[in-house]
């Protein structure tokens, strides 16, 4: 992970996923489409606050958990004693070869200096037939479930988000997009797989929402805008009206197995 971005994770590290089980909800739909079985060695690769460790756990998995923020990591260890917890970089994880039977990660590989570097770190400590599983998108999509059509505050948002774009400096915000599949292939995965994940987390209202908004990496979003264009943004979002105040996302699973040797 790049500095600005487990900077800012540190600091709202106490704040994540506290107001609303966003991630804690995404984290429960992207386990069960990966359904390791009891013991299985799980590597969860930028843990946060345990949105992928906690189900883990519940399934009777051995975690090892990574983040490179300091504050994520010292509030994992406290929350999640039977996991194995490190400060670590993805791009450069201290494991031996072959360590695990299954390598996850929700919502972190986009966060990278190189998200490319991720993957073939995940596939280096895979055992041979490990499957490693993460949240991206992919050209190669052919589509699945939606929930647009009923997520009008989702909508309301990703325009107010699209429409705010413009106000960005050079470079501003944080994460950027690359092929989940193509990033996978190249680092030598096969029996690639998309899988979808889904959530609809209730607001008690837009001051709520603005909170969230907050709390994660909409935060550096919102930091990069100018003084003037932040306060416009957030007079926006406390003005968002839906009818149900409902957000609904769905969220793309690629999953990759290393080969298993043969003789």
């Amino acid at each position: 992970m790049n500095g600005s971005s487990w900077e800012l994770f540190d600091r709202v590290s106490a704040d994540y996923d506290e107001v609303v089980p966003f991630f804690a909800s995404f984290g429960a739909a992207i386990m069960a489409t990966i359904d390791p079985p009891p013991g299985a060695r799980l590597l969860d690769l930028g843990a946060g606050r345990g949105a992928l460790t906690a189900p883990a756990l519940a399934r009777g998995c051995h975690v090892t958990a990574i983040d490179a923020a300091p504050g994520m990591v010292r509030r994992l260890a406290a929350t999640f004693p039977d996991a194995e917890v490190h400060t670590m970089d993805a791009q450069a994880l201290a494991f031996a070869d072959d360590s695990f039977d299954v390598v996850a990660s929700s919502f972190v590989i986009h966060l990278l200096d190189d998200p490319a570097a991720g993957v073939a770190e995940a596939y280096r400590v895979l055992k041979p037939g490990g499957r490693f599983a993460f949240t991206g998108g992919s050209e190669r999509s052919k589509g699945g479930p939606t929930v647009s059509a009923a997520d009008e505050l989702g909508v309301r948002l990703n325009e107010l988000f699209a429409e705010f774009t413009a106000y960005l400096p050079p470079n501003g915000s944080i994460g950027k997009w690359d092929d989940a599949a193509d990033m996978l292939e190249d680092a030598g995965f096969v029996d690639l797989r998309e899988d979808f994940a889904e959530v609809a987390i209730p607001f008690d209202d837009a001051e709520a929402l603005w909170r969230w908004s907050l709390t994660h990496g909409y935060r550096a979003f919102i930091d990069d805008l100018p003084d003037a264009r932040r306060a416009e943004f957030h007079d926006r979002m406390l003005a968002l009206q839906a009818k149900d105040f409902v957000l609904r996302r769905v969220n793309p699973v690629w999953s990759g197995r290393k080969p298993t040797l043969t003789a």
